[in-house]
């Protein structure tokens, strides 16, 4: 009797939801992309791409100023892939860096076969794990994949912002002792 009931409510919660309506059983944001802002969207990007529009374009170039420490380097705590890190700007490295700790925060573990890369350091050459990254913003300057590398456990100890997102950027400069990024 007992299997006979259970198999009756099973066939109903099947049936209901085979009917149900394809929207009703949206669970993630992925399967309703559109509905969702982007990473690094602004607001008036995201209601062109909702209604099918094109992408608007801005205005004026959207800049981001930064004061240096008191020994001359630019530190920031970009968002990077979502989760907010401290790095330092270094225009003499070719790549964004992060430590194995970093990467490990960010949601990326490579794993030690994926140190493969070598990497000329000031302290001589390391095997770097390659990774691409989806997103990194300072402010309201925001780059979109951008190469990186991971360095192994215990060979970096601040994140660099490299060339990799610089060149990304309309502009950069130093200028009046303040460093000036532009999208």
């Amino acid at each position: 009797m007992r299997l006979r009931k259970l198999l009756r409510y099973l066939s109903l919660i099947f049936l209901a939801l085979a009917l149900a309506p394809k929207y009703w059983l949206a669970t993630s944001a992925q399967e309703n992309a559109d509905l969702v802002p982007r990473l690094g969207e602004t607001s008036a990007e995201f209601e062109a791409r909702a209604r099918g529009l094109a992408r608007p374009a801005p205005t004026e170039p959207i800049s981001v100023t930064l004061a240096p420490d008191p020994q001359g380097h630019f530190f920031v705590e970009p968002i990077v892939n979502g989760t907010r890190l401290r790095m330092m700007i270094d225009t003499g490295a070719s790549l964004v860096v992060l430590s194995r700790e970093d990467a490990r925060h960010i949601g990326i573990n490579p794993a030690t076969g994926d140190f493969t890369m070598p990497a000329a350091t000031a302290n001589g050459v390391v095997l770097v794990a390659p990774v691409v990254l989806k997103e990194v913003a300072i402010g309201e300057v925001a780059v979109r994949d951008v190469p990186a590398a991971v360095f192994p456990d215990n060979k970096l100890q601040v994140g660099l912002l490299g060339m990799s997102f610089l060149s990304k950027l309309s502009h950069f400069e130093v200028a009046g002792g303040q460093l000036v990024l532009k999208r």
